[in-house]
């Protein structure tokens, strides 16, 4: 389920997330908190080769692949809690999250792009484990690159790999 602000049982899943993905990268990756970077989710980290919500919606009325069978990058974890939707006559409304081989989510995004800020946080966030191949497919009604959806999350990392703060 879906809720327009990060707040209550969304913020709670949020925190949540990072918590696990934390402690996970903790021990996967022999680091205390003081050697990991908690950082915004970046549309490379999933796969996408631009800095940029760019998903290509090739076929009407099916479901389209926008990224095949990509790998999280090693002593990285991502975690996807939320939709932005702002594209236009809806040409977005499902979306399916494929984590090793087996549909980890499903979601209906239809109703984000007719809300006031085009956003919504899930209470079931999905973690994408160092190593992890994914897929993302989106049910498009028309052929088009979508410029105004994308998704929104964490990423936990070892410190220095992207930042060094």
């Amino acid at each position: 389920m879906f809720h327009l602000e990060l707040k209550g049982v969304a913020l709670d899943a949020y925190n949540k997330m990072v918590r696990a993905m934390v402690s996970k990268a903790s021990r996967e990756l022999g680091l205390g908190e003081d050697g990991l970077v908690i950082r915004p989710l970046r549309p490379e980290d999933i796969g996408l080769t631009a800095p940029a919500w760019s998903l290509n919606c090739t076929s009407a009325d099916s479901w389209n692949t926008v990224i095949d069978s990509k790998t999280i990058a090693d002593n990285r974890f991502v975690g996807i809690n939320g939709v932005f939707h702002a594209e236009g006559a809806g040409e977005a409304t499902q979306v399916k999250i494929t984590r090793k081989g087996s549909v980890a989510r499903y979601w209906d995004v239809t109703w984000i792009r007719n809300t006031q800020n085009k956003i919504a946080y899930a209470d079931d966030p999905i973690i994408l484990d160092q190593n992890t191949t994914i897929t993302v497919e989106i049910y498009c009604t028309s052929a088009s690159t979508l410029t105004d959806f994308g998704f929104i999350g964490a990423v936990v990392e070892k410190r220095g790999l992207l930042i060094n703060p």
